[in-house]
């Protein structure tokens, strides 16, 4: 692979193209609604996206988790816990903290990572215009990036589903003034009714997603829903289930492996922790391509937080030292941290855009690391070879190799092989990435490749032999 990159160097004039490792957002795009599932915009809406990350606790100014809202924890997240979302908890509102949480939002981008924008409160429908000028403010300054969710309800109490919806149109609709992103919205009883919008779900407003959490230990997948505010309580799978059946997209932008409380030593929950309840959940999650966000990034005594072993002691030399090399320290963190930890480390070993597939023969538009042939071929596999690096290209570019080309590819790319009769050979479709394609499979002669980068257009002579 090494001497590949350095090859594609030499022909191509690479000052254009970066070989730095690339994230998820680079490969999945903005995500976007299909149906009942997440899509990417560069995936396709026939691929379903699940993304999996943490939550930083509060932003709150006296809070310990808004400690946490720095590059140092973003980077540890990302590099170490293999984090591919990251979640802040807007919970105080104010020019400080709104300061604080763009810390993270702009460390996130930099990462390629998505990021979940949270209004971070129980009330929300309460508080007047503030959370729609926030979100208008955000999505003024972040709307374009593909990597921003925005969360305008984290958890609503006991209220109907009719009060959580006339909150958010008027707050969905100040967002979309500037952006088309994904807007995730809260559901009844803590965000646990999530099958409570299947009486009247948002629609004409763009891509939405309804908000599911749960703590594994209070919340088995096969307990119950919370009943407040005339909600009809339902095991938490049948109420997943009805949403999805509903052809309506589910999101866990938060939840815990411990009690509800999450954790509290108060009450003798701080070693709740359950993995055979959070493994249920997974399971169900994975089956139904659903992301998530792990709940919470602080150094707190209670058993939800990922570094809590100091027993709450205020003392900053027994508080958590935040360097890379204790955030992957497993002795700093709690049952419930060394969980997450290793279960974010044991996806990202099959995670799609860490593992791209293979060439096929979809004729859907591909990831930067797939390539599709014509709808029409018949044959699965043509023998047509290709190399695809997983990499970001930043212009377009291609150039002819051995037996084929060397191409690079900014957003998308029509590539067709004609004979020197003008009959079609070949034609594939590519999105953003690296590639290297040979056309040995061809009998030897002469062939003329027509690359098509959106309006401009490049031709080739390249020699087969």
């Amino acid at each position: 692979m090494l001497q590949l990159a350095k090859m594609l160097v030499l022909l191509l004039g690479f000052a254009s193209f970066s070989f730095a490792g690339t994230g998820p957002v680079s490969y999945y795009g903005e995500l976007q609604v299909n149906g009942n599932k997440i899509v990417g915009s560069k995936t396709g809406t026939e691929t379903p996206v699940q993304v999996r990350g943490v939550s930083l606790g509060w932003s709150n100014t006296t809070y310990e988790s808004s400690a946490f809202y720095n590059q140092v924890t973003v980077n540890a997240m990302i590099d170490d816990w293999k984090a591919e979302i990251i979640r802040v908890s807007y919970g105080e509102n104010n020019s400080a903290n709104e300061t604080r949480i763009k810390t993270v939002i702009d460390a996130a981008i930099a990462k390629d990572v998505y990021v979940i924008i949270d209004w971070h409160s129980h009330n929300a429908e309460s508080q007047g215009t503030n959370p729609a000028v926030f979100f208008g403010k955000m999505a003024r300054d972040y709307g374009s990036m593909d990597n921003v969710i925005f969360e305008i309800y984290n958890e609503p109490l006991a209220v109907s589903w009719a009060t959580i919806r006339d909150y958010a149109i008027p707050v969905i609709d100040t967002i979309r003034k500037y952006s088309d992103n994904l807007i995730l919205v809260g559901t009844p009883n803590w965000a646990q009714n999530i099958d409570a919008v299947t009486s009247n779900p948002i629609s004409g407003k763009g891509s939405i997603a309804y908000v599911l959490h749960f703590y594994a230990y209070s919340h088995p997948l096969s307990g119950n829903t919370a009943s407040g505010g005339g909600n009809t309580s339902r095991k938490f799978e049948a109420a997943a289930n009805m949403t999805l059946n509903a052809n309506l997209p589910i999101f866990v932008s938060e939840y815990g492996t411990t009690h509800a409380d999450g954790g509290d030593p108060k009450k003798n929950n701080y070693n709740t922790h359950s993995a055979i309840n959070t493994d249920a959940w997974h399971t169900y999650m994975d089956a139904n391509k659903i992301s998530s966000c792990a709940w919470s990034v602080n150094d707190k005594y209670e058993g939800s937080a990922f570094f809590g072993t100091n027993s709450g002691t205020t003392s900053s030399a027994n508080r958590f030292q935040q360097t890379p090399e204790n955030f992957r320290d497993e002795t700093k963190m709690t049952e419930s941290g060394k969980y997450i930890f290793n279960k974010l480390n044991h996806y990202a070993t099959t995670a799609p855009w860490l593992n791209p597939p293979q060439p096929s023969s979809s004729s859907e538009t591909p990831s930067s690391s797939s390539v599709a042939e014509e709808p029409s071929s018949s044959s699965n596999d043509d023998g047509t070879p290709i190399i695809t690096l997983p990499k970001t290209a930043l212009l377009n570019s291609v150039a002819a190799s051995k037996n084929g080309i060397n191409l690079a590819v900014k957003s998308n790319a029509v590539v067709e092989v004609f004979g020197l009769k003008g009959n079609s050979m070949r034609k594939f479709s590519f999105a953003n990435g690296v590639y290297s394609v040979s056309f040995s499979d061809l009998p030897k002669g002469l062939y003329i490749v027509k690359v098509s980068f959106g309006s401009e257009k490049m031709i080739l002579r390249v020699p087969v032999n």
